[in-house]
């Protein structure tokens, strides 16, 4: 049995090596936990320790660290990097190995001239090492190997693509909390403004200088505003919902300490020619590049049919070694042979007729290669559509912005004027309400048009592949070691060459100014 245990240990060492692969680091054990308030806590809880007030680029790149969907799409690169080095081994000798053991018991009974009952026992074992190297095959390994290169830089495309989505997809939560949390400053200043007057009023009613119905008017819209807040909270609440899912954060909400920047801090730029931002999609956007890398697979997939018709030529070698011992007990004697036997030689093999089934394979290749030149077509239509679309949206929302601008200015001053008046008694409580529902109207109108600029700016952005351009593409939840053993870059280089683009800020001044009476605009 010493010869067999060279055998034993190579599978032990196959075993090791294997078993001693990179592998992916698990998800956090938060979201393997079947309740949520038992669950066990990681360091996903721990993502916004420290952040006071979360920017747009920090909730970006913790989305970045940890978003499930994201994630996924990077480990998909580490695959397709595998099956590229599986096609590697197609050139490297397959060596097998077998081994058999066996042992034959046979009885001869007694029949017919009576002879005695004959019993015989055979013990056997075979061992065989063979290796087969293919030598050509008209170059349809070269051609497999390139296809799963290209499908590795195709992946490396399309989680580029997932990243590119997903920071859009944050700056629109991210804006939506923004335009929540200030529809709820404007409604506790409606409000207060509304119980100031209500105060007053009462003052003045009581000093029988204004009728009960002016009492009850303020109070009717006190309890507007009111409302409204509550309305504001709540989309608050559900914008945050959204936002933690895209970061990842397993608590499903941000937590109150965190906070945001007011809307006022946005600024409105002049864009440059729409043709810059052409140009940077066109050369870099990484659903457009996933589909030139299909492309160049369809390519290759069609050279591949034509070795369908060229001979193949391998080597090939066997050496296998066995043993017999024997035994047949009614003559009380043993036997037995060792054998052994080597052969070596080349192979070749030539399909010359199939019923052109290889011709027919090659037009089918021809055809996917043409549908997929066209895929690339639409692709890249959609790509200047779609460019085109958020150069167009940024420029009439900031058009819309300016102009509310504006508008919020007059109806600033106008309520002031309006409740000056009123209390001075030379205008009438519709007059007063009119004027504060003008004024909340336009703060209300120019808080979603400064979301919209920022949403359209994030459109743009992510139309011209602008967006990813200074992020690191690694997502957290891989670990240094797997992304060294799977080759994968730790920062993969979304744009080829993205031209500086220019911005004119435009004149800055308080958007929202104080809505108190009295107060000056600025």
């Amino acid at each position: 049995m010493k010869r067999f245990l060279p055998w034993t240990g190579c599978a032990v060492a196959a075993l090791l090596l294997v078993g001693g692969c990179q592998t992916p680091p698990p998800p956090p054990a938060d979201f393997s936990a079947d309740t949520f308030t038992r669950r066990p806590r990681s360091e996903a809880d721990d993502l916004l320790r420290g952040i006071s007030e979360l920017s747009l680029e920090q909730a970006q790149k913790i989305a970045i660290a940890n978003n499930p969907t994201y994630i996924a799409a990077y480990h998909a690169i580490a695959a397709a990097k595998m099956r590229y080095y599986q096609a590697l081994g197609a050139y490297a000798p397959e060596i097998n190995s077998s081994f058999s053991l066996s042992n034959n018991n046979n009885w001869v009974h007694h029949q017919i001239n009576g002879d005695a009952s004959r019993r015989s026992d055979t013990f056997s074992t075979n061992t065989a090492v063979s290796a087969n190297w293919l030598i050509f095959d008209g170059l349809s390994r070269e051609f497999a190997l390139k296809i799963a290169e290209t499908e590795y830089h195709q992946q490396k495309a399309l989680s580029e693509d997932e990243c590119r989505l997903l920071i859009r997809g944050v700056a629109y939560a991210y804006n939506s909390v923004l335009l929540a949390a200030e529809n709820m400053r404007i409604a506790r200043e409606d409000m207060d403004f509304q119980m100031k007057n209500l105060r007053v009023t009462e003052l003045k009613q009581q000093a029988g200088a204004v009728p009960l119905s002016d009492v009850l008017n303020f109070r009717v819209l006190a309890n507007v505003a009111e409302g409204n807040q509550i309305t504001a909270e709540y989309q608050y609440e559900v914008a945050l919902y959204a936002l933690a899912v895209l970061m990842g954060y397993p608590e499903g909400t941000l937590p109150p300490s965190v906070k945001f920047p007011r809307i006022q801090d946005i600024y409105l730029y002049d864009l440059p020619s729409v043709d810059i931002y052409l140009d940077n999609a066109l050369a870099n956007r990484p659903d457009l590049r996933a589909y030139r890398e299909q492309l160049q697979i369809a390519r290759y997939q069609l050279y591949q049919t034509y070795s369908s018709f060229s001979p193949t030529v391998s080597l090939f070698a066997e050496y296998d070694y066995g043993t017999n011992r024997s035994r047949a007990y009614h003559e009380s004697g043993k036997g037995g042979q060792n054998a052994s036997n080597f052969s070596y030689g080349v192979g070749a093999n030539w399909t010359l007729f199939n019923g052109f089934i290889r011709y027919n394979k090659v037009r089918e290749a021809q055809a996917n290669l043409s549908a997929t030149q066209y895929q690339v077509v639409n692709t890249w239509l959609t790509v200047v559509q779609e460019v085109r679309n958020a150069y167009i949206n940024y420029v009439q929302n900031v058009k819309q912005a300016r102009l509310y601008e504006k508008t919020l200015e007059i109806t600033t001053k106008q309520r002031n004027l309006v409740d000056d008046e009123y209390r001075a008694g030379n205008t009438e409580l519709t007059r007063l309400n009119e004027a504060q529902r003008d004024l909340v109207d336009a703060q209300t109108t120019l808080a979603s048009a400064y979301i919209n600029v920022q949403n359209a700016k994030a459109q743009l952005d992510a139309a011209a592949a602008i967006n990813v351009a200074e992020y690191d593409l690694s997502p957290g939840g891989l670990s240094t070691e797997y992304i060294e053993a799977t080759g994968i870059e730790a920062r993969t280089a979304i744009r080829k060459e993205v031209p500086e683009i220019p911005v004119k800020p435009a004149k800055v001044h308080d958007k929202f100014p104080s809505s108190e009476p009295g107060d000056q605009v600025r």
